[in-house]
């Protein structure tokens, strides 16, 4: 299901040398063969984080699930997301091939996200530096919510990459419920009408989140809809007395 503009991209999973030339790739577990490396990016949402903390929820589960797929697809995946904790490693090992990479912009402790956007061109200068030092090249870059789009816009200004974005929520959508808009508001709407038109493609989670891209942010721009889907080790169907047993549910 889908809408087009005629745009298409195909990537096949191919190896690509990657000498490390610094000590910030030393910290990372020697890959076991050489992938063809993508990238996703996530800057306020840590994959690595622990689920809860702070704001800590579905985007983040989100974006480590998506990575951890990607991997075992035959993808080098790197994660990157922006260190909010000066404890936390700089990068966190998920698998042989899927990694998350906390690169510095701003202060290393917890901002909120309506105050996140000024630090991002940092953000976007450790991402590109963190290339320049281990020789890595990622022609599809894989955004996550708008100032993410805004890291991937920036970075194709002077390189040649692919781009898909996961919006995670709509600021047009969000926006019609809040009294009192934030001042970063109509710069998120501009960034979210400009990565629906610019990117390569869009995943919407479900036909309502197409409908109101198309209704509420642009006509323009290509749409693929793609469910999140159901980590059936932790939800699937439960005998009822194996439940009450775990419940402590006593049966009546």
């Amino acid at each position: 299901m889908s809408q087009s503009t005629g745009k298409s991209f195909k990537l096949t999973p191919i190896a690509q040398a990657s000498p490390t030339t610094t000590a910030l790739a030393t910290k990372a577990k020697p890959r076991i063969q050489q992938r063809q490396a993508i990238a996703l990016i996530s800057d306020h949402g840590d994959p690595a984080a622990e689920i809860g903390r702070e704001e800590a929820g579905g985007q983040n589960v989100y974006v480590r699930q998506v990575g951890e797929a990607l991997a075992k697809l035959g993808w080098q995946v790197d994660m990157f997301t922006r260190k909010n904790r000066a404890s936390d490693p700089a990068i966190v090992q998920h698998s042989p091939y899927c990694r998350t990479i906390r690169l510095t912009a701003g202060p290393e402790e917890f901002v909120p996200r309506d105050q996140l956007f000024q630090y991002l061109p940092q953000f976007v200068e450790s991402l590109e530096k963190f290339q320049t030092q281990t020789g890595t090249r990622y022609p599809l870059v894989h955004t996550n919510y708008w100032m993410s789009a805004w890291v991937g816009l920036e970075l194709r200004k002077t390189s040649n990459i692919q781009i898909v974005h996961t919006y995670h929520s709509l600021g047009s959508v969000k926006f019609k419920t809040t009294p009192n808009r934030p001042l970063i508001a109509q710069t998120r709407l501009d960034i979210e009408q400009q990565i629906l038109e610019q990117a390569n493609c869009v995943v919407a989670t479900s036909p309502q989140e197409q409908e109101q891209l198309r209704s509420l942010v642009s006509q323009k721009g290509h749409i693929e809809i793609i469910p999140c889907g159901t980590d059936t080790q932790n939800f699937y169907v439960t005998p009822k007395t194996e439940a009450r047993s775990q419940l402590g549910v006593q049966r009546r």
